[in-house]
């Protein structure tokens, strides 16, 4: 047990550093080398890499071009050998090494269309959850929501972007010319969400991204009110609020809510 296990390990790193000690492991042939035997492999591995990355960022893809998107392949998966054991997970550093690659870092809509495809992606495979209806709300007694903690779905994700690469990434996707890249003077809020198995996507304001961003952070009804000054008055602040939580509601974003050391009173309310 413990020789095949040295053989699968050493192959494993043959594949993934090219770790010369697994030709003493193959056999070859007259008709097929140890050598050739192994790069069949390895080419097929790195093949599947490529199409990883492909599956992920299909319209970086289409934007760069086969050729050019090859190339990218090809060195990212030199520079981020994988790590997980599903191939599904590869590519998450993508935007990042655009952002430093010495041909596309002056590009930052690449980078953050690569970010953006990538988001969309852990939406679409995040796991799946019962979501809190308007009525649920309604039953708690008014002196109690300063104490709500919003859970969002498991699907949510945040996102802060300086292009207009959601635009690109909607032209191609509706198969239509592509703008052309342009850069924002201040930075664009934006969150990814699935409800009903639907990937969605908005921009937001300032203060309903600050106010997600804290419900994300397991923060309180009553820190989201408080934080919401900033941008209102104090009278309007709660009105403020209460209207992001009905709009998040109907929207399928929040998962649950939870009161500080669980009152089963208060649970009470939440389980009908």
């Amino acid at each position: 047990m413990n020789k095949l296990f040295n053989t699968q390990q050493t192959f494993q790193q043959f594949l993934l550093n090219g770790n010369p000690e697994v030709y003493e492991l193959i056999i070859g042939t007259e008709k097929v080398s140890a050598q050739k035997r192994l790069s069949i492999y390895q080419n097929a591995y790195l093949l599947r890499l490529a199409d990883a990355l492909a599956s992920n960022f299909p319209v970086l893809k289409v934007y760069l071009g086969d050729d050019s998107f090859a190339e990218v392949a090809s060195e990212y998966i030199a520079r981020y050998p994988s790590q997980f054991r599903s191939i599904r997970w590869y590519g998450e550093n993508l935007p990042v090494f655009l952002s430093q690659h010495a041909d596309y870092r002056e590009y930052d809509f690449l980078c953050e269309l690569a970010q953006f495809e990538w988001c969309l992606s852990l939406v679409f495979d995040a796991a799946d959850s019962k979501v809190v209806m308007m009525e649920d709300v309604v039953i708690i007694p008014a002196e109690y929501w300063a104490e709500m903690r919003l859970v969002p779905h498991p699907s949510v994700h945040r996102i802060d972007l300086t292009t207009n690469a959601v635009q690109i990434w909607q032209d191609i996707s509706e198969e239509k010319t592509p703008h052309e890249p342009s850069q924002y003077p201040d930075k664009i809020n934006w969150i990814v969400w699935r409800h009903n198995l639907v990937s969605h996507f908005n921009s937001l304001e300032n203060d309903e991204a600050w106010a997600i961003d804290t419900m994300q952070k397991g923060l309180s009804f009553n820190d989201i009110c408080e934080g919401l000054c900033k941008w209102h008055t104090v009278e309007y602040a709660g009105v403020r609020a209460a209207s992001l939580l009905r709009a998040w509601i109907q929207a399928g974003l929040i998962s649950e809510i939870l009161f500080q050391n669980n009152d089963p009173h208060l649970q009470h309310y939440l389980q009908g």
